[in-house]
C-alpha cells in the first residue's frame, strides 16, 4: 500500500499567564489535529487520534522557544467527536524548580526515559 501519511497539528494558545510565586508560565491551549493522507482512490481522507504528549511538547517547545527540560504538560482532554483537545502546560524558570514543585506522576508522564531521584533501576 503506497498511501502518503502526514500528521497535521495546530496549537492555539487560549491563555498564558506568568506565575511569579511558583516561577513558571501557565498555558491553556487547544490542539487541532488530524491525519491527512491520499488514499488508493486518490481522494484526501482525514482521521487519526489525539497526538501524544511528546508530539505536543515538541510543538510547544518550538512555539515558546524554551528548553524541553522545563516544559510539562499537566493534562490533555480530547473533545468527543472532534479532532481537537484542550490542554494545560507549564514552563518553569529552571529544571530544579520544576522537580521541586511538580508531582512525580506528571514528571513520569512527560519524561518517561529519565529515572526519578532515589529510584533504583530494577532488571
Amino acid at each position: 500500500m503506497s498511501d502518503e501519511v502526514r500528521r497535521k497539528m495546530e496549537i492555539e494558545v487560549l491563555r498564558a499567564r506568568e506565575n511569579k510565586l511558583l516561577g513558571r508560565k501557565e498555558i491553556l491551549f487547544k490542539v487541532k489535529h488530524g491525519v491527512e493522507h491520499e488514499g488508493s482512490s486518490g481522494q484526501e481522507q482525514r482521521g487519526g487520534g489525539t497526538p501524544s504528549r511528546k508530539e505536543v511538547r515538541e510543538v510547544l517547545v518550538r512555539k515558546f522557544g524554551c528548553s524541553p527540560q522545563v516544559l510539562v504538560i499537566d493534562w490533555m482532554k480530547p473533545a468527543f467527536g472532534k479532532p481537537e483537545a484542550l490542554g494545560y502546560a507549564k514552563i518553569y524558570d529552571s529544571e530544579a524548580r520544576m522537580r521541586e514543585i511538580e508531582r512525580k506522576h506528571i514528571l513520569r508522564r512527560n519524561f518517561p526515559e529519565a529515572p526519578e531521584e532515589g529510584e533504583a533501576a530494577t532488571a
